[in-house]
């Protein structure tokens, strides 16, 4: 099941490369330089559109309802906060994706003092990573 927890920790833990790990976050603030960026795009899990929106609110309620970070950071306007989650993979099914099919995420901008749940393309944006890490307690 990947029904994201009301519980999340946000753990700035030192770790040599954050995508290795199960479930990560990534907060990053706009450059005003031009960048190049290549990569894949994977498919994200199929959870449904009612468990997608049960998501988007828990996470939203508990990043807006005190600080779920692990260390006091100071957010700036526009800061992108990215939320990778590894979800139990369902039953096989035939997909060329099927070893890629189970991983969610989210991304909340920061305005006007508030998260708000974004879409934004991870490829097309000039972006820098300020700080990152582990996501603990991610589901419930």
């Amino acid at each position: 099941m990947c029904q994201v927890s009301d519980k999340i920790k946000l753990c700035s833990c030192k770790t040599k490369d954050v995508t290795e790990l199960k479930h990560y976050w990534v907060l990053m603030c706009p450059e005003n330089k031009e960048g190049e960026m290549l990569g894949t795009i994977i498919p994200p899990a199929d959870i449904g559109e009612q468990l997608e929106k049960l998501n988007i609110h828990t996470l939203r309620t508990q990043l807006n309802n005190g600080n779920c970070f692990d260390v006091e950071l100071l957010h700036q306007e526009k800061d992108i906060l990215e939320l990778h989650f590894t979800c139990t993979p369902q039953p096989k099914t035939e997909s060329m994706f099927q070893d890629y099919s189970n991983y969610l995420v989210y991304a909340f901008v920061y305005k006007k003092g508030k998260w708000r749940k974004t879409n934004y393309d991870h490829f097309g944006n000039n972006l820098s990573s300020v700080q990152e890490g582990k996501i603990e307690q991610p589901f419930s």
